[in-house]
């Protein structure tokens, strides 16, 4: 059967001396995985348009229950040329294509879909605050796979305003104010400044949260309290290679 879809390139393996396999996260389908015969040749019709992170539009053969579909045609919707250009953005961008591999299957989900389009946008035009956009991506990515977090009140006794220390429990999702103490599920001690800020970064328009000001200290606390999330409620999340590259980038580039 014919198909057409759009979607973004997560990422693309050699095959052969001519061709690629790419895994795509697609707007209609959700995952698929499609070769792509005599892309990687010199004269080949989809020269530039297979890039990873690229938005494109495809027609392709599809068969229900298939592995591997196969490519039939290939534009580009979108490019993302500074994700290419420079090394922490690529990486950045790598980290959000691999919690969509690893945990989105072949369904039609277009919410996860228009979230990586516009946290890919937003990284490509953006210069500054660029670990927020990846921050307001994993929480917002979360909620939609149904994990959301509950940090808009107390567990216990409602009230909005968080306390200057407060108890966050990463199992529950939830947090309670110094008042009202520890939570019964394991549970981690945060500032109101951190509730505040994983409050905001949950609810912000992707292209609008690189403008939050982070203090390095709060930065790293809330990517803790993220991966720690991911690792507690999403099982194929509980590793990602992309973090480990990207905490290795860092490394390096502070040495320079």
């Amino acid at each position: 059967m014919i198909s057409k879809a759009e979607a973004i390139i997560l990422h693309s393996r050699k095959q052969g001396e001519t061709s690629k396999i790419l895994t795509l996260y697609t707007r209609e389908r959700g995952k698929i995985s499609v070769m792509a015969k005599g892309s990687r040749g010199v004269r080949s019709k989809y020269l530039g348009s297979l890039e990873t992170f690229n938005h494109v539009s495809l027609v392709f053969y599809y068969k229900e229950g298939r592995q591997l579909q196969y490519l039939s045609d290939a534009s580009i919707v979108e490019s993302f040329p500074s994700l290419h250009g420079q090394l922490g953005k690529m990486a950045l961008a790598a980290v959000m294509c691999e919690i969509i591999d690893k945990n989105e299957q072949e369904a039609g989900h277009a919410e996860p879909f228009h979230l990586l389009l516009q946290a890919l946008r937003a990284l490509n035009d953006g210069e500054h605050g660029l670990r927020n956009i990846i921050r307001a991506f994993q929480l917002q990515y979360i909620s939609q796979a149904g994990y959301e977090p509950i940090l808009d009140a107390c567990y216990y006794c409602q009230k909005s305003a968080p306390d200057e220390l407060n108890f966050l429990s990463i199992e529950q999702g939830v947090y309670s104010c110094s008042q009202c103490g520890f939570l019964q599920q394991a549970s981690r001690h945060v500032s109101g400044y951190v509730i505040e800020l994983l409050r905001w970064f949950k609810n912000v328009p992707i292209d609008k949260a690189s403008l939050a000001q982070v203090p390095k200290s709060a930065g790293e606390e809330i990517d803790a309290i993220l991966a720690e999330y991911l690792k507690s409620h999403v099982e194929a999340l509980s590793h990602l290679k992309s973090v480990d590259h990207l905490k290795k980038l860092q490394l390096e580039l502070g040495k320079s």
